[in-house]
């Protein structure tokens, strides 16, 4: 009986801990866990939108049958400049291959800025009527923006 006394007695002078210092220890925690939260979304965030700093867009194309040239209007609509090929015969494609005249001779396009660049394909003219024409611009990172229009080629 002895014995019994003494775990009763053991088991009342057990005290838990403080209910004001469990609060302030879950309070804690929890802010702890919010900020970890917070810095990995961020992280994340900022990963993602440094990928999308370049970009362009085709606005129009147009094409003068007289000399069988396409003029193109390219905007940056990125948060950077882009750059072009100083060559510029290799950042303008019809149907695929290269282009084979062109003007609008530029190495960067500012932030915002639109450029209207030009280029000739002489095989369109060998199937005269209407035909669909893929035309495709890139830069030198590989940024590059792409549309299909329909032309009545002479």
């Amino acid at each position: 009986m002895n014995f019994g006394k003494k775990i009763r007695k053991y088991r009342r002078n057990i005290k838990a801990i403080s209910p004001v210092i469990a609060t302030l220890l879950m309070i804690a925690i929890a802010v702890v866990a919010s900020l970890v939260v917070y810095a990995w979304v961020m992280g994340y965030m900022n990963f993602t939108t440094a990928k999308t700093g370049n970009a362009i867009q085709i606005q129009s194309v147009s094409y003068n049958p007289t000399g069988e040239v396409f003029t193109i209007y390219v905007e940056n609509v990125g948060n950077a400049p882009v750059q072009f090929p100083t060559n510029n015969a290799a950042n303008i494609f019809i149907n695929g291959a290269v282009a084979s005249t062109i003007t609008g001779n530029l190495a960067t396009l500012p932030q915002g800025s639109t450029v209207t660049l030009s280029g000739a394909l002489t095989s369109l003219a060998s199937t005269p009527g209407v035909q669909s024409v893929t035309i495709k611009v890139t830069t030198t990172d590989g940024t590059f923006s792409q549309v299909t229009q329909q032309f009545t080629i002479s």
